[in-house]
């Protein structure tokens, strides 16, 4: 399976609006905010209010472009595998 890196994230979210918010996909979606990078990953975690794609963008721009995104649910990390965009928000997957 592949996952996700950096770099994918920054060209996948080039042309978008840079005000959408970002969600884990979940059933509700959780609001995502990137708050530590390791030597291999950067992980987003979860947070009340949600990162907008700028300061997404922001955040991973200084990250090795390389390193994958992952995200934790219920305390266990997961591998960003895609994202889908829904309205003004991107769901991470």
């Amino acid at each position: 399976m592949i996952f996700l890196e950096i770099r994918d994230f920054l060209t996948m979210t080039a042309d978008l609006n840079e005000d959408f918010r970002i969600y884990i996909d979940q059933t509700p979606p959780i609001p995502a905010g990137i708050i530590r990078a390791t030597d291999d990953a950067a992980v987003f975690l979860e947070t009340k209010k949600p990162l907008t794609v700028k300061d997404a963008r922001k955040q991973l721009y200084f990250l090795k472009k390389e390193q994958k995104l992952m995200f934790f649910i219920n305390e266990a990390p997961q591998y960003v595998f895609g994202l889908k965009i829904s309205n003004d928000r991107i769901l991470l997957n």
